[in-house]
């Protein structure tokens, strides 16, 4: 395949344009994402009431949905700029087989006229001298090697152009393939959207009522968070004036660098989780007018799933916070994880802990939108965006 490879200069980093390939990896990343979308969904709605995760978990459905759409589109764009592109080549690539022809007829000709071709001996026999002989021998040994090499530059373009035939024709099939893809997802979308109206009519009808209590309770978790925040804050500080040993402080940079490697592959701290409050500032899904400044991202699991941590290192502090419940922060040299909303916690500060190991759970109520991990990623006293750092 004949692609054209180039990058983009964006925000002072070379960014390579997306290919097929990189869009069908994004796709299934999304798939995979929606099927344990859908698996908890379905163990959640059971009950009567909507609830704020149900609500949630269809509208990260959708987004993921409309990922996969600009995916697909995008995807029909670059075969149907590569069909145009190749349409380009195999007109420039009829012509200079034309041309070759041409020429090639006209050596045939030339040498039927000149009786090159059947008198060739008597062409060689007709000199008048040796030396005379030598130049016409070299002459058609020449004149014969430049007409096979017409022949062969002929067959070597006819065999190009099939080629690009060929791939034109497969480029053409995975258009068609994507055009489809794109139509059922679009269909999806719609059936999502349309559930996603009503599931948030029903919330909406449901929490207007306690509309003072959703407020107070939001309140209550961002002065939560801003405890939160202050604690890890005091931690990291005091981590930065302790005095190591030389051999303390080898340790301490090989655990913050090997942490810093694994940027994009940790593994999700509830097993089967789904993200359903995401990083930053972002509207409340039913509260006009109330926003949510998320420090971290929340993590929707099933009722009571084990929560784990993601990566070595050693429990600095395990507190309990009103608005959070149980929180437990995780040192990992210079970086720090913390896992907050815990029902139950198996770890006690100072505890070494390991990659997948149980630290808690997250609670086991009747109320669905109970059963979510706040999870934030710190570097220092910096907070950071954990979903750049999990594996997706």
């Amino acid at each position: 395949m004949f692609a054209c490879i180039f990058a983009v200069q964006q925000a002072g980093a070379v960014v390579a344009p997306p290919t097929i390939k990189s869009l069908n990896e994004q796709i299934a990343r999304m798939e995979a994402e929606i099927k344990r979308n859908e698996a908890l969904l379905g163990k959640i709605k059971g009950e009567k009431k909507t609830t704020q995760n149900e609500l949630k978990l269809i509208r990260s459905r959708i987004a993921n949905r409309r990922s996969i759409v600009e995916s697909l589109n995008e995807q029909i764009s670059i075969c149907e700029r590569d069909i145009a592109t190749r349409n380009e080549e195999i007109t420039l690539i009829g012509r200079q087989i034309d041309t070759l022809k041409q020429e090639y007829a006209d050596m045939i000709y030339a040498a039927y006229k000149n009786h090159i071709l059947n008198n060739s001996m008597a062409f060689i026999f007709a000199s008048r001298d040796f030396q005379e002989m030598t130049l016409r021998v070299n002459y058609m040994k020449r004149y014969n090697k430049l007409r096979e090499s017409k022949a062969a530059e002929l067959d070597s373009l006819s065999g190009v152009l099939h080629a690009e035939i060929r791939e034109i024709d497969l480029q053409r099939a995975q258009l068609e393939e994507s055009r489809n893809n794109r139509d059922r997802e679009l269909a999806t979308l719609q059936a999502d959207e349309q559930n996603y109206k009503k599931a948030s009519n029903r919330l909406a009808a449901d929490e207007r009522r306690i509309a003072g209590q959703i407020k107070q309770k939001e309140r209550e978790k961002q002065n939560a968070q801003r405890q939160l925040q202050k604690l890890v804050e005091e931690e990291a500080r005091r981590q930065s004036s302790k005095k190591r040993t030389v051999a303390e402080e080898k340790v301490f940079t090989e655990l913050s660098n090997n942490f810093e490697q694994n940027a994009g592959l940790f593994p999700y701290p509830v097993s089967g989780g789904v993200i359903v409050d995401h990083f930053g500032k972002h509207p409340h899904p039913t509260q006009r007018g109330l926003t949510v400044d998320n420090k971290g991202v929340n993590i929707a699991g099933e009722k009571g799933a084990a929560v784990r941590c993601i990566f070595e290192g050693t429990v600095s502090r395990v507190v309990f916070i009103k608005g959070l419940n149980n929180c437990v922060m995780v040192n990992h040299g210079n970086y720090y994880t913390v896992y907050s909303n815990l029902a139950g916690v198996q770890v006690k500060t100072g505890d070494k802990v390991s990659r997948n190991q149980v630290i808690g759970n997250l609670p086991a109520t009747t109320n669905n939108d109970d059963w979510y991990l706040h999870f934030e990623l710190w570097k220092g006293t910096t907070f950071l965006n954990p979903e750049k750092w999990l594996a997706k």
